[in-house]
């Protein structure tokens, strides 16, 4: 019997920078040449009375079993039941079991038995899914100078695990090869690039491979690193009466912890606040301090706070707003 891995694999000449080191997770995907429908080689070990199958839903999925010399035909059970009375729509044929247009709850374990003894001839766990479809990326520089960190979702469902390759270039030509983005466990939707060059006008472009039984799919993101530098939020934002002022609060805040050289990369802040009770936040700054005086508030009133980061140079986007702080001017007892 013939095998063969996707010809995404197969063929370097199509294939997208880092399909190099996908190639071993990969072959574990086989498709067989000989199947007259759609269906995906078992990983059946001796150790595995029910060895899987994966199979793309919505296509036409065959369980084969050998038919023994002296029998007609054999009879399949899935989940126990016979499939006579156990499934709506199936087609029975010299190869083995055929499930047209296959669906998630036709999923199950399924056994093929000899008409006479009732003894297995073969089992096959069933696994149904979609290929995965290409990843949806953003990449931000919150650790701006040391660190780019990157997530990435799928569009849609797949029903299948899903493990994804992370790899990067610096500049689309660049000499030799991709360097691995650094995931914080196997399979994780996130990634981080430490060897960051700054100022450099050449871009980056990471390459996130998604790989599952039934197919793979890759998207490239391209970026250059000052433009997507976006601190994460201050913290530790502190509303405080100031004695015998009654119409003024100090705020003070912390810079983001993961911005990691403040001194050297200073940021600059933008504050929102709110009396409460009205409508529309007001905003002012940017400042560069992490302190500040609000005047002209009402006395005796609740006022809302927050705070957001921008690299003082004006590269990127601002951080999301801090949490809420909440504070009241002083007040005469």
């Amino acid at each position: 019997m013939r095998m063969m891995i996707p010809s995404c694999v197969m063929d370097g000449a199509q294939a997208p920078f880092g399909t190099s080191r996908m190639r071993w997770t990969v072959q574990v995907v086989l498709v067989l040449l000989t199947c007259p429908v759609s269906c995906i080689a078992d990983s059946t070990t001796e150790e595995d009375p029910w060895p899987l199958q994966h199979s793309a839903l919505g296509s036409d999925v065959l369980l084969r079993c050998a038919v023994p010399a002296e029998a007609a035909g054999v009879e399949w059970r899935v989940n126990g039941t016979s499939v006579a009375t156990a499934l709506d729509v199936l087609m029975a044929t010299e190869d083995g079991l055929v499930l047209p247009n296959a669906s998630l709850a036709q999923e199950g374990d399924y056994s093929c038995h000899h008409p006479a003894s009732g003894e297995a001839l073969r089992r096959i766990r069933l696994r149904l899914g979609l290929p995965p479809g290409k990843p949806a990326i953003e990449c931000w520089a919150i650790s701006y100078p040391q660190t780019v960190n990157c997530t990435w979702s799928l569009p849609a469902d797949v029903h299948l695990d899903t493990e994804f390759i992370a790899t990067y270039r610096h500049g689309v030509w660049a000499k030799g090869g991709e360097t691995e983005c650094v995931q914080p466990a196997a399979g994780a939707s996130s990634c981080s690039i430490n060897d960051v060059q700054l100022f450099s006008i050449t871009p980056y472009v990471l390459n996130i491979t998604a790989v599952n039984p039934v197919g793979t799919a890759t998207s490239l993101f391209h970026f250059i690193v000052e433009h997507i530098i976006r601190p994460d939020p201050p913290e530790d934002l502190q509303v405080s009466a100031i004695p015998s002022e009654s119409k003024k609060l100090l705020l003070e805040w912390k810079p983001p912890g993961s911005w990691p050289l403040p001194k050297y990369f200073p940021l600059k802040y933008l504050i929102r606040y709110t009396r409460q009770g009205t409508g529309s936040p007001r905003t002012i700054g940017p400042y560069e301090q992490t302190s500040f005086i609000l005047t002209g508030l009402r006395p005796g009133a609740i006022y809302h706070v927050q705070v957001a980061a921008k690299d003082l140079s004006d590269y990127g986007e601002y951080s999301a707003w801090s949490p809420q702080a909440s504070g009241t001017p002083w007040k005469r007892r």
